[in-house]
């Protein structure tokens, strides 16, 4: 029986090393070809025959095809940072008084989100775009910020943890003599803070990687966003071209997003963990 098992769990091993190693792959083959010379990978080696920082060097100091890679990441940060914020301060707020207090037409306001949460996005590019012109918004920081605030996804996971909470806990402040804002800020908040940093992770890399809308609304390469000046940088024809400072910049434009999951990666697991919600 005991052989059994460890035979289940070696092969269970084996079958997640493999899968990891078919995931990560693309992503090591782009980090080491970035060092490499450009002829080692026309000539499609399979390891480099020598390493060098140029690629680097050259993502980071100088412009390609008129896209410059730091001031793409600059605009990217700006957007997640801004996003971030703003859809905590929108959906908390909205998120709670869905689920905590009662109104009239409470639940129909919540359907009619649920609703914009089932549409694809490709569906209203076009409104949006009008909006943005009129409000002379096109190709600027705010036009690619505030269609994506709030975040729908944001007040329907929030709201979800907010009505676990007993209601025990709020009728107990009450009878302490906390008012609502006491209790929203004090006790509903910090025990919502697995949820809120869910969202938070959510929302950077879906600020980050947003690829659609920034092209649509952005039509200068001073005002690319990371995806963006990728695509551009990729989509050149010309014989000359030098992939591994392609392979450089998508990886200058990938390290921000592994180091944040590197980094938070306690707090996604604790997010998704059933564990995580009021018992």
């Amino acid at each position: 029986m005991f052989k059994s098992l460890s035979g289940r769990r070696t092969l269970r091993y084996v079958v997640l090393i493999v899968l990891s190693l078919i995931w990560i792959s693309p992503l090591l083959a782009i980090f080491i070809f970035s060092f490499a010379p450009n002829q080692d990978i026309l000539r499609m080696e399979i390891f480099p025959t020598s390493f060098t920082l140029e690629h680097y060097n050259t993502v980071m100091t100088t412009t390609l095809r008129g896209v410059s890679i730091p001031t793409s990441l600059v605009n990217s940060t700006i957007i997640v940072v801004i996003q971030v914020l703003g859809v905590l301060i929108l959906d908390i707020p909205a998120a709670y008084a869905l689920a905590r207090t009662n109104f009239f037409g409470r639940d129909i306001i919540f359907a009619l989100i649920l609703i914009t949460m089932m549409m694809p996005g490709h569906i209203i590019l076009m409104s949006l775009y009008e909006i943005m012109a009129n409000m002379s918004l096109v190709n600027t920081l705010p036009g690619i910020l505030l269609p994506g605030l709030p975040r729908v996804i944001g007040i329907f996971l929030l709201r979800q943890f907010f009505r676990e909470i007993p209601n025990e806990l709020e009728d107990a402040a009450r009878l302490d003599g906390a008012g609502d804002w006491q209790i929203f800020l004090r006790i509903m908040v910090p025990l919502a803070n697995p949820a809120i940093a869910t969202l938070t992770v959510i929302t950077v890399l879906y600020s980050w990687n947003n690829f659609l809308w920034p092209l649509v609304i952005i039509n200068t390469p001073e005002m690319m966003t990371a995806p963006i000046a990728m695509a551009y940088l990729d989509s050149g024809t010309n014989a000359t071209q030098n992939y591994a400072d392609l392979l450089a910049a998508a990886f200058v434009t990938t390290l921000p997003v592994i180091v944040f999951f590197f980094a938070a990666q306690g707090r996604i697991i604790q997010g998704i963990s059933p564990s995580s919600g009021i018992k």
